[in-house]
């Protein structure tokens, strides 16, 4: 029984962790080609803390690059 516990515990741990995908971090520079800047930092696609980094510009905010247009807020990456 506690092991059928334990069991069940772990697996709904692994689950939340699963829904986290670290993802480099794009700035979004209108007047450049490209317009997706890349940067060095790596992030989250869940959290509550905007990523940032600074990619020339000071610290901008990072975004999740889908082709050549960067429209998702990254979070800061938790490593435990």
């Amino acid at each position: 029984m506690v092991l059928a516990g334990a069991g069940s515990a772990y697996a709904t741990h692994l689950t939340k962790d699963d829904s986290k995908v670290t993802r480099t971090g794009y700035a979004f520079h209108p007047g450049e080609t490209p317009k997706c800047v890349q940067s060095s930092k790596l992030c989250d696609t869940n959290g509550s803390v905007i990523c940032t980094g600074n990619v020339g510009m000071g610290s901008e905010t990072l975004y999740d690059i889908n082709g050549t247009s960067c429209p998702n807020v990254l979070k800061e990456r938790i490593v435990k």
